[in-house]
């Protein structure tokens, strides 16, 4: 019976993640097209101390900005309503940032008041992210059981991944069944209806997490390492070492991720159906290729697994650079999100297991927020770098970032192997004595 409680728990929980990135996909695919549509690239809004700046690079930072600023208070949220509650209001900031997508008016009609509430609308995804975010990781953990959590990190990323393959696939059918139906003159924009029915979808992932169960940890352990000064600071040190690799990730991704679909568009003149479909192909080969990772990490180990990979994504980004028809930029960019993503649950996993059960949310706040940094800025300054170099000089500087990164995160492994080696020997000596 609880075997069989746990699995129902597990299904739920998956549930909820698939409907939320049925929503989040479908409502955000086209959301920089939108922008562009709307003319926010051509409206320079002022910001104190940074000057004017493109609306749509600002569109694209402001939900991981909010979000980095809201880290400390959805970590106590997470720890005083519990993982349940903190999935649920999730959802719902996720649906109110969707629907002022959705509600978002054109340029022309746009006053510096309604660009600044604008972007406080979007600016909700942000908070959502993180509660979500660092309420899922541990509650994976209580939920993995005595099979540990490999199995459940891959499922829940491949489910997302091929799930976001499936709805980008949808939303870019969408948008053409709007024009079709609306013949048109749609009463709003087709992108936006898109926004309008997955603020709608994202509610409705909530309902799998009423009533969810979940057992606690034994209140003795939660309350000791609570109020543990070592232990909290020994999950802060762990944390740490994980840190450098995401951060230099997002540093790189931030510049080209949420301008893909626009790259596509622009470079190539790809059509909307083609964009989600390709999209689609992204994510589905991606989720597929995630199953892989336990294996992956059963034959190389955990790290050397990451590392693995997403060196040999690498080489796929620059040539996507210099990548001179549709059909070949597709394959270079379908392998090359394969390769970068396929082992990644793996690296929280390995995280995870390192820290105190306690300090679980700590740990993936920590992971969490390094792997954002770079979409604080790194939209608004691809914005500014694509009017005046270009996606390919993009694509260059993104390869020095995961160059980087896998440069770390090769050092944490070699190091690890290290300490192993010396630990051995110690032991041996100690033997010998």
């Amino acid at each position: 019976m609880i075997a069989r409680a746990g699995m129902n728990t597990a299904q739920r929980y998956l549930l909820t993640v698939a409907m939320l990135t049925v929503g989040l996909t479908v409502g955000w695919l086209f959301a920089t097209i939108a922008y562009a549509d709307l003319g926010y690239a051509g409206y320079r809004l002022h910001v104190p101390l940074f000057g004017d700046l493109a609306l749509i690079g600002l569109l694209n930072s402001v939900a991981v900005l909010a979000g980095g600023l809201s880290g400390p208070p959805a970590w106590q949220a997470v720890r005083s309503l519990g993982a349940r509650a903190a999935l649920i209001l999730g959802c719902l900031l996720h649906s109110l940032a969707l629907l002022t997508l959705s509600l978002a008016p054109a340029a022309d009609r746009l006053s510096p008041l309604t660009a600044w509430l604008l972007l406080a609308g979007v600016a909700l995804s942000g908070p959502a992210s993180v509660l979500f975010n660092l309420a899922g990781p541990p509650l994976m953990m209580q939920l993995s059981g005595a099979a540990g959590p490999d199995r459940l990190f891959a499922r829940s990323a491949a489910l997302t991944l091929i799930t976001n393959g499936a709805a980008s696939l949808l939303g870019g059918q969408l948008t053409t069944g709007w024009r079709w139906l609306f013949s048109g003159s749609t009463p709003i924009p087709p992108y936006q209806l898109n926004a309008l029915l997955s603020a709608l979808v994202v509610i409705l992932a909530a309902l799998p997490l009423v009533g969810l169960r979940v057992q606690p940890l034994p209140t003795a352990t939660v309350v000791a390492e609570n109020r543990s000064f070592n232990a909290f600071w020994r999950a802060i040190r762990q944390g740490l070492v994980f840190v450098p690799g995401p951060l230099l990730i997002s540093l790189g991704a931030a510049l080209f991720i949420p301008y893909l679909s626009l790259f596509f568009r622009q470079r190539f003149a790809a059509s909307d159906t083609i964009i989600g479909l390709l999209l689609a192909l992204i994510g589905l080969t991606t989720g597929l290729a995630t199953l892989l990772g336990p294996r992956l990490a059963a034959r190389f180990g955990r790290l050397p697994a990451v590392v693995l990979t997403q060196a040999l994504a690498i080489p796929c980004l620059v040539a996507l650079a210099f990548a001179p028809t549709l059909p070949l930029a597709a394959l270079i960019a379908i392998v090359r999100g394969m390769l970068m993503n396929m082992a990644t649950p793996l690296f929280e996993a390995e995280a995870l297991a390192q820290a105190p059960p306690a300090h679980h949310a700590t740990v993936t706040g920590m992971i969490r927020a390094a792997a954002s940094v770079g979409y604080i800025a790194g939209p608004t300054l691809s914005a500014e770098l694509q009017a005046t170099a270009g996606f390919t000089t993009i694509f260059l500087i993104a390869a020095l970032c995961y160059t980087a990164a896998v440069l770390v995160n090769a050092a944490i492994v070699v190091g690890r192997r290290s300490s192993h080696h010396s630990g051995i020997n110690h032991q041996s000596a100690e033997h010998h004595r």
